[in-house]
């Protein structure tokens, strides 16, 4: 039996077929968005999460945690706050090998994040770069802010389901209903469907031995920091460039009407000037808060290799991505000593950019918490 919510929705998707399922998507995202920007947003990094975990089940935990708890659960509950979570923090949660406390931690963060999660990196990334051109462009456009959030059913991506055996419309109209369906899914529940059969192998183990050993091979040539973030940024801008060229030419095709392909050598000149573009604009005061999840990665990793005495490991790898989404979209980031330790280092000029508070002690945040939820 179809219940009457799914039914209504079957009927609303079917009386508006001009939408597609990405223009849907949008909508809601932005829909979303609007609802966030009303709290103020905290992001706790797997330390913190595991510290609430620990006060929640009268588990051993530091001095202050049940009360940073219960002004979350009073903040939250009030529509103060928000506590979103990120694909980073996701993959670590899926590593706890011991399905007690992973479902545990799943259900605190239901609660608290309201089943709220940014966008993924990768997702998030191609998100600033397309707000950025449309934006100079002269294209009105919803506040940055407004476009990175989704609910963790989607915390990697976006998949729409292709039943073939249906009419082209109704195909359409089931996809729209399956989103609406998903959307809804708490994480707990996702950890549960999932349980042991997450592969618990990460490549960050791979990629910090890789990086240990190019900051090795490259430690003589270090002459500054300066010199060290130029690299590190104009390296991400690379990456950005092919994703900016994609930008512009879908652009072009709405302006003229047509798609017209440009040929791998034209491409290629596009991408250039793409790249050349990006590097002009986060020398300028704006560009780095425009393109803010390169900015903080790159400060990060040019950070990291200043500082030639620091092996990097897996775990730092997540700590930089709980960074990258936090310090670009919340107002508050609750992270573990070294990670404060190395954020607040004079010559990342961090806050300069992106104003977001960042706590280590738990006494700091209770404080800081009460103070935003009264």
């Amino acid at each position: 039996m179809i219940s009457s919510h799914i039914a209504d929705r079957l009927a609303f998707h079917r009386s508006t077929p001009q939408i597609t399922i990405d223009e849907y998507e949008r909508r809601r995202v932005i829909e979303l968005g609007e609802w966030v920007a009303g709290r103020d947003r905290i992001y706790l990094d797997k330390c913190f999460w595991i510290h609430l975990r620990s006060a929640r089940t009268r588990a051993p935990s530091p001095p202050g945690a049940s009360d940073l708890l219960d002004s979350l659960v009073t903040g939250v509950s009030a529509g103060r706050l928000v506590c979103p979570i990120s694909d980073a923090l996701f993959l670590e949660l899926m590593k706890q090998s011991d399905p007690a406390t992973r479902g545990a931690t799943a259900e605190l963060i239901d609660e608290l994040s309201c089943g709220i999660t940014l966008s993924p990196e990768p997702v998030r990334v191609a998100t600033e770069v397309a707000h950025f051109l449309h934006a100079n462009a002269g294209y009105s456009v919803h506040p940055l802010e407004h476009l990175v959030w989704t609910k963790v059913p989607y915390i990697l991506g976006s998949q729409h389901p292709v039943a073939t055996t249906f009419p082209e419309d109704e195909r359409l109209v089931i996809q729209k209903a399956f989103f609406d369906h998903f959307w809804e899914v708490s994480l707990s529940t996702m950890v549960a469907a999932i349980g042991d059969a997450w592969p618990f192998a990460s490549t960050f183990v791979d990629i910090a031995d890789r990086l240990n050993r190019d900051n090795a091979a490259h430690a003589p040539s270090m002459k500054s920091f300066a010199q060290i973030y130029r690299d590190e940024i104009n390296g991400v801008l690379e990456l950005a460039a092919p994703i900016a060229a994609d930008v512009l030419h879908e652009m072009t095709v709405k302006s003229l009407g047509s798609d017209i392909q440009p040929s791998l050598d034209e491409r290629k000149g596009i991408t250039r000037q793409c790249l050349g573009l990006l590097r002009a604009a986060v020398r300028k005061p704006a560009g780095p808060r425009a393109l803010r999840t390169l900015q903080v990665g790159a400060l990060l990793h040019a950070a990291l290799r200043w500082n030639r005495t620091q092996k990097l490991d897996a775990n730092d790898l997540f700590d930089f991505h709980h960074a990258g989404a936090a310090l670009g979209y919340c107002d508050a980031l609750l992270t573990d000593g070294p990670m404060h330790t190395l954020l607040k280092q004079r010559h990342l000029a961090i806050k300069r950019d992106l104003p977001c508070r960042v706590m280590s002690s738990v006494e700091e945040a209770v404080a800081w918490v009460r103070h935003r939820s009264a």
